[in-house]
């Protein structure tokens, strides 16, 4: 449960970080709004990376997983992606109540 609460605040972390970064031009008056996605970003840090990433992905399994599913989720903007992980991790790592049966 801690781990995931972790991961929670790291990936609400990421898309803050990432939706700032999106939205610094148009604060700035220097350009306009544009959300990044994540394969752009990955396509800039390493472009080695997602062309082995890729490669391998359609070698192991159906090339229909890398073009229509994990190229959709890899398109969506870093801040939202991150921002559903975060609130995904967050839900399934929340503190349980406790209930309390009293039995006469």
């Amino acid at each position: 449960m801690a781990s995931l609460r972790f991961l929670a605040s790291v990936f609400a972390l990421i898309a803050v970080i990432a939706l700032v970064a999106d939205a610094t031009p148009a604060l700035n008056g220097t350009g306009h709004f544009q959300a990044h996605s994540v394969i752009n970003y990955w396509a800039e840090l390493a472009p080695a990376s997602l062309v082995a990433t890729r490669a391998n992905i359609i070698a192991t399994t159906h090339e229909l997983v890398w073009n229509p599913i994990l190229l959709s989720v890899l398109s969506a903007p870093m801040s939202v992606l991150f921002g559903t992980l975060a609130l995904v991790c967050g839900y399934f790592g929340r503190r349980r109540q406790q209930m309390k049966v009293h039995v006469n």
